[in-house]
């Protein structure tokens, strides 16, 4: 069963930091290098600094971006920029934005999770991660001794009595922190009502959570062997705001691109339709059948083409980036998922631009998972490729700061 409580989260000093969006960031793994470059000249203080700290040729074991992250937490809170809550509490975080030209609000509470073995089917994950990546949020946790951004999971909400709950309670208070970033207004309350925690508590005893974003993190604590709790946001699959955008993916052919070949080699299991336009290709896909996945894909010079995997298919139960991998990247382009033959991006604009300049000479362009898929996925002990799903919008970094004491 899932156990959660309360704990003092560390927060920025509102007498120290009057403006919080000069020093809060997106997640680190979502940060591009000239994003990190932007947010070091933002503020001194700001959190890039701790999670996604610069590297410099000198750097060694005893001088790196790890033993920084850990001098200027330690000289943060020392200075009282970074100040530790008073007393222990859950903390509930709604984030109101746009979607599709309608209003969303995503409403869950950031808490401590004990840790367990995704063996135990108490904590599932659905996505494939990386080694060298959950190394690196590996030396961070054990430097610092701190989850600077919470995993953001998913849990099942019957009646929505936990959702309820959060509502009611927010609706007494005035928000902790409320600050706008990015289109996104991010709200966090403190909630250290121990009759309310309890309730949560129990209303969680049965369920299942699975990890939406943040593997690394998690399984970096899992391994650290240190600490027995990790921070994670907690939102209801039932709520209205849970919102899922596509990554889609370049790839680096080398030896030349043969389109012919693969516009043949393509036809034995799609239905190919070519489009001289993105707007074109973007209308077809939204035709989008579950029975008959839709892919998009683009090869440069204006070459645009939709994909509808046939109907008769032994494929067509599988989920749409599986077929993406399984069927067409390693069978038909015979890459393996290496960072450094695939890109990911959530701009379809962007990949088109990439691939006009060169630097990539083919863009597969996806529909977006849903919830449903994810929580199959993670209930039957299977993975999903790498980037599967963009959860939107995501959990600001630097809003609370869970400190174990070490």
């Amino acid at each position: 069963m899932p156990d959660i409580r309360a704990f003092r989260g560390i927060f920025y000093n509102p007498e120290r930091i009057k403006d919080l969006s000069k020093v809060v960031t997106e997640p680190y793994d979502v940060i591009s290098s000239r994003e990190q470059a932007a947010y070091y000249k933002r503020h001194p203080n700001n959190i890039i600094r701790l999670i996604l700290g610069k590297q410099y040729p000198g750097d060694n074991s005893k001088d790196n971006q790890y033993t920084r992250a850990k001098r200027y937490l330690a000289d943060w809170i020392k200075l009282d920029i970074l100040r530790r809550d008073s007393q222990a509490n859950i903390y509930i975080y709604t984030q109101s934005f746009s979607h599709n030209a309608r209003k969303r609000t995503r409403t869950g509470f950031v808490v401590l999770l004990k840790l367990a073995d995704f063996s135990a089917n108490t904590v599932l994950p659905h996505e494939n991660t990386f080694s060298y990546a959950v190394e690196d949020r590996l030396k961070l946790l054990q430097l610092t001794g701190a989850n600077l951004s919470p995993v953001f999971a998913l849990f099942s909400d019957p009646g929505a009595k936990a959702s309820r709950l959060l509502s009611q309670y927010k609706k007494t208070r005035s928000a902790y922190i409320a600050i706008e970033k990015d289109g996104v207004l991010h709200r966090l309350w403190r909630m250290g009502d121990q009759a309310k925690i309890a309730e949560l508590r129990r209303l969680l005893k049965d369920r299942q959570i699975f990890i939406a974003d943040g593997h690394h993190r998690y399984e970096a604590a899992l391994n650290c062997k240190k600490f027995n709790y990790v921070m994670v946001y907690l939102v209801a699959t039932s709520t209205s705001g849970l919102t899922i955008l596509p990554t889609h993916r370049l790839l680096k052919i080398k030896g030349g691109l043969r389109v012919p070949r693969i516009i043949r080699d393509l036809k034995k299991v799609f239905v190919v339709q070519r489009f001289t336009a993105p707007s074109a290709l973007l209308q077809y896909m939204r035709q989008r059948r579950p029975a008959r996945r839709i892919f998009g894909v683009y090869f440069g010079r204006n070459r645009f083409y939709g994909l509808r995997l046939k109907p008769r298919s032994s494929l067509t139960k599988d989920l749409d980036v599986n077929i993406l991998h399984n069927v067409i990247i390693e069978r038909i382009f015979n890459i393996v998922p290496l960072k450094k033959d695939i890109y990911y991006t959530r701009d379809m604009q962007e990949a088109i631009t990439r691939v006009n300049s060169g630097r990539y000479q083919v863009a597969f362009f996806l529909q977006p998972a849903t919830v449903a898929q994810v929580k199959r996925v993670a209930f039957a002990g299977q993975k999903m490729p790498h980037k599967s799903t963009y959860f939107y919008p995501k959990a600001l970094t630097g809003l609370v700061i869970n400190k174990f004491k070490v």
